[in-house]
C-alpha cells in the first residue's frame, strides 16, 4: 500500500498540485461517486445474480451477521458498516470505520457534523453519511462494495437469497417525519430527513423483512408496509458487497496544499481535507 504526504508550501496562498496514484492515504479512501441528489439511478456497472422476480424463493434468512450496539449517537453507518465487513471476514472496529470515513458538510461526500450530537440532528452541526463513501470506505478495507440508489425491493430480495447481506438506508422506527434539502458548502443539493439511520437487511419472508438495527445490535421485523415508505425518504439507498477484492483498486489522486493543509481530489470529482 502507498501512501505518500501532501508537501508544506511557505506560502499559505499557494497550491502545489502533485499527481499520484494510491488506494488509501492515511486514513482516508480511496473515492467516492457523488450524485446530485441521493434520488438518482443506479449505478448500471452493478447487477446481481440474474435471478428474476418470480425465481425468488418465498423466503430467505442470511446466517453468521452479527449485530452490535452503535458506539456514538450517530454512528449508525459505520456500525453497520463494521457488521456486514465482519459477515465477509474482514475485521476492524467501528472506530477504525469511522476514522477512515471522509469528512464533509455532504453526506453524499463524507459524515457529516458531530457524530456524538444528540439523535435526530441535522447538518451541518450532526447528521451521518450516505451510501457512496460508505462503500468507498468499505473498499479501502478490501472489499468489493457498492453504493446502490432506487433498489428494488426484488433486487434487495435477490440479494439476500443470494446470501448477500445488505446496508439500507431508513429511519429510526421507520418514521416519516417527511424529507428536506440540504445545500452544503459545495453547492450540491441533498436530501435529508430527521433520524436516518441504517440497518442490515439480513432476511425476508412473506411477511416483510428482518433487519439488525444499528441501535442495539438486535434484529427486527419489519412490515413491507412501513419499511418500503421509510426507505424511500433517501431514494431507496443501500449498499452491497459481494465479497473481498481480488485485487486493490487503484485511483487518481490530485493532492494539494492550501495554507498549509492537505487536500485530495480524486479522480477528478471531489475533495477530502483533514480532519
Amino acid at each position: 500500500m502507498r501512501r505518500r504526504a501532501c508537501l508544506a508550501l511557505s506560502s499559505a496562498t499557494v497550491a502545489l498540485w502533485l499527481l499520484l496514484s494510491v488506494t488509501v492515504v492515511g486514513d482516508r479512501v480511496d473515492a467516492v461517486s457523488v450524485c446530485n441528489d441521493p434520488l438518482c439511478a443506479p449505478r448500471s456497472s452493478w447487477s446481481p445474480d440474474p435471478l428474476s422476480a418470480e425465481d425468488l424463493p418465498p423466503s430467505a434468512m442470511v446466517e453468521g451477521v452479527v449485530g452490535h450496539p452503535q458506539q456514538h449517537n450517530l454512528s449508525c453507518e459505520s456500525r453497520s458498516a463494521t457488521d456486514l465487513a465482519a459477515y465477509w471476514g474482514a475485521a476492524f472496529t467501528e472506530e477504525a470505520f469511522l476514522r477512515r470515513l471522509p469528512k464533509s458538510d455532504n453526506p453524499q461526500r463524507g459524515f457529516v457534523g458531530d457524530v456524538d450530537m444528540p439523535p435526530g440532528s441535522m447538518p451541518p452541526t450532526g447528521y451521518g453519511v450516505y451510501a457512496g463513501p460508505v462503500a468507498a470506505t468499505l473498499r479501502s478495507f478490501q472489499l468489493d462494495a457498492e453504493a446502490q440508489h432506487a433498489m428494488s425491493l426484488d433486487t434487495l430480495k435477490q440479494e439476500l437469497a443470494a446470501q448477500r447481506p445488505v446496508v439500507v438506508w431508513a429511519t429510526y422506527d421507520m418514521q416519516l417525519p417527511g424529507t428536506e434539502r440540504w445545500v452544503s458548502s459545495d453547492g450540491v443539493a441533498s436530501t435529508v430527513v430527521r433520524w436516518q439511520h441504517t440497518f442490515i437487511a439480513v432476511g425476508y419472508d412473506e411477511g416483510g423483512l428482518y433487519l439488525i438495527d444499528a441501535f442495539d445490535g438486535g434484529t427486527k421485523t419489519f412490515s413491507y408496509e412501513a419499511f418500503g415508505p421509510a426507505w424511500d425518504q433517501l431514494g431507496r439507498m443501500a449498499v452491497t458487497v459481494t465479497g473481498p477484492l481480488t485485487q486493490p483498486a487503484e485511483r487518481m489522486w490530485l493532492a494539494q496544499t492550501v495554507e498549509g493543509r492537505c487536500q485530495f481530489v480524486v479522480d477528478g470529482r471531489w475533495s477530502v481535507g483533514p480532519r
